[in-house]
């Protein structure tokens, strides 16, 4: 294969790694937060080796701020991670999927508001179709109940918090490897979702080993592997080409829920994903990071 091939093949690759990351939650037989704290935690356990010393190194360098934003970081990433997983108890893997991926959006209406930064008129147009979108995907949950719009509502707001996690991480990526930058930022999210979670007295032992493999693998697939390629292939390709590529992921989720759970999206969630896909299409096209 042509060297100019590979950074494709990884970014495929990614994009069928992510996409197993909804169908792992639901066949995990755990309450969501555990679910979500084990996403994190044996994330960066297995990172650990690889990371900590490069944290070490970095992390007497950091000035205070910095290390504040840092905390900040895995705060909103553990808020993103419980409020996406929890959604997938209540809506189907279509609807939350879908609804998760409208991130760059709430990013560049965030990005406005605190950064002072400007949204050329047809981004605008693009965040507006794709709320229009939105609406349309609840409107078809209405008709299945509370509970799905439940599940639609905690899916925009795991979208709001990851975009958060995105904007107060902008600067600290270059202050410290990337590795070591997610491994601080997965060991924060992970810190903060085990005191949630014995807060709310949400067991995180116990499980049995089936559970335990799901989980593992929830770690590795999707977050380890998937992100990691992603990474990787940002290295070679533009940004908007690899947020094209990632728009994959709710058609890869939406197929591989009809094929294991059987689960087929209503013709409601199917036009609202059109729009919401098209709308972000546009956003990531016009080589906005």
């Amino acid at each position: 294969m042509r060297a100019a091939g590979r950074p494709y093949v990884a970014l495929a690759a990614a994009v069928v790694c992510i996409s197993f990351g909804s169908i792992l939650v639901r066949l995990a037989a755990a309450p969501p937060l555990a679910v979500s704290f084990y996403r994190v935690f044996l994330a960066s356990l297995f990172l650990a080796p690889f990371a900590a010393p490069g944290l070490r190194r970095h992390w007497a360098r950091l000035p205070r701020r910095e290390r504040l934003l840092l905390a900040a970081s895995g705060v909103a990433l553990a808020v993103h991670f419980a409020t996406w997983i929890a959604s997938l108890s209540y809506t189907s893997v279509a609807s939350s999927v879908l609804l998760v991926n409208t991130t760059p959006l709430f990013t560049l209406g965030l990005s406005r508001v605190f950064l002072g930064e400007s949204v050329p008129g047809v981004v605008a147009g693009a965040i507006a179709g794709a709320m229009a979108g939105a609406t349309l995907i609840a409107v078809g949950d209405w008709a299945a109940g509370s509970d799905s719009l439940l599940g639609d509502a905690l899916a925009m707001a795991g979208a709001v918090t990851l975009s958060a996690y995105h904007i107060i991480g902008r600067g600290l990526r270059h202050a410290m490897p990337l590795g070591a930058y997610l491994f601080a930022v997965w060991a924060a999210a992970a810190g903060v979702l085990a005191l949630v979670a014995a807060t709310a007295a949400v067991p995180l032992t116990g499980y049995p080993a089936r559970t335990v493999g799901v989980l593992v693998a929830l770690a590795v697939v999707p977050t380890l592997c998937g992100h990691g390629l992603v990474n990787r292939a940002l290295r070679a390709l533009p940004a908007p080409t690899v947020s094209l590529f990632l728009l994959g992921e709710p058609v890869g989720a939406t197929i591989l829920a009809y094929a294991v759970f059987g689960e087929t999206p209503s013709a409601w969630t199917l036009a609202g994903g059109a729009v919401v896909l098209a709308a972000l299409a546009v956003v990531v096209r016009s080589g906005i990071p």
